[in-house]
């Protein structure tokens, strides 16, 4: 009973989930480009990009390959720029006229500042033909300027505002994870040892779990309507969560349908190592190897590669922290009322 006993661990808690809500709610997001449209005409590809909260000009702009890691050195410059009220018209060579590329490419719009570092549009021009052979004219590395420290979060395209969302729907599968783990180590226990407390504190730490599963499902569902559209999509991380949700379901009601609590305790225990095997292969193994709008999932880079920053870290890890001490504090709650 490590947090009823050590006050210090308790206001340790409370101070990390309230630090990380209200700095995840606060702090603003950073300039980006928020707007973009193009039109093709003749070999130009012309392009105007709003930048509304923006106080400085850009230095360089260039459409570049998407690609994981970001090592391509395939650029295009624009020819012409033409500043207006909140943002940029640019006139490009049109990609589809150059043999580096080929049908299906995807290129991102990057601008370089001297504040904010690379502000980056993904998936600006998607390239749907090639008509042309010739060469590119500039084929260069180029080293994203880092951004200056400055308290606000990164604005990335489509995620914009929903990006706070990493500081609860995250954070509540790791709690979920941690107790699973903490409710297996138990039933594992209890099998080797017969002692039946260990069976109250895997059952009870597993309904804990199961709680944060649900509010992970709830504030994932919230993020895939704002990001992919809808509130549940065939994605299948989604839906292994939602099966492993029931496989926890059956656990409480295999525990529910016995009264005689030695062997109600002894089958729980095994089930509860199936149902932790099962789920961990729905959540972590098939997502991988199967196409999933997950990040870190199905081939897709992971959150950290290109949305995450210093100072969402500063609020993210805390988050992830503070939730898990709170799980595991409401678990010590439910067995000392047991206990009772």
């Amino acid at each position: 009973m490590i947090f009823l006993k050590q006050p210090i661990l308790r206001f340790f808690c409370v101070f990390l989930i309230g630090y990380s809500l209200l700095g995840g709610l606060l702090l603003p997001l950073s300039p980006n480009i928020e707007k973009l449209d193009y039109r093709s005409k003749d070999s130009n590809l012309f392009v105007d990009i709003f930048v509304p909260k923006l106080n400085e000009d850009i230095s360089l702009f260039y459409l570049k390959k998407s690609v994981l890691g970001d090592t391509s050195k395939l650029i295009i410059k624009p020819t012409t720029i033409v500043k207006k009220d909140c943002g940029y018209q640019l006139a490009f060579p049109h990609p589809n006229m150059f043999k580096e590329f080929q049908k299906g490419d995807v290129l991102d719009l990057v601008c370089h500042t001297q504040t904010w570092g690379g502000l980056r549009y993904f998936s600006a021009f998607y390239i749907d033909t090639i008509i042309g052979s010739q060469n590119l004219p500039l084929t260069e590395a180029i080293q994203i300027p880092e951004k200056k420290f400055h308290w606000s979060f990164p604005n990335r395209t489509i995620l914009k505002e929903s990006i706070r969302n990493l500081f609860y729907h995250v954070p509540m599968w790791f709690t979920m994870m941690a107790l699973l783990i903490y409710s297996l180590i138990h039933s594992i226990i209890f099998l080797s040892s017969g002692k039946i407390v260990h069976d109250k504190k895997a059952s009870i730490s597993a309904g804990v779990a199961s709680i944060f599963g649900v509010l992970g499902i709830l504030t994932g569902m919230i993020w895939a309507r704002y990001t992919w559209g809808a509130f549940w999509t065939n994605d299948p991380k989604l839906n292994g969560a939602a099966i492993g949700m029931l496989a926890y379901l059956a656990y409480f009601i295999l525990r529910g349908s016995l009264e005689d609590e030695i062997k109600r305790a002894k089958l729980a225990a095994v089930y509860n190592i199936f149902s932790f095997t099962i789920y961990m292969v729905f959540i972590w193994i098939l997502p991988r190897i199967n196409d999933s709008l997950h990040p870190g999932n199905g081939g897709n880079p992971g959150f950290n590669v290109y949305e995450q920053d210093n100072v969402m870290r500063l609020f993210f890890y805390p988050a992830v922290l503070g939730w898990i001490f709170l799980g595991f504090w409401l678990t010590e709650i439910y067995v000392k009322l047991k206990e009772r």
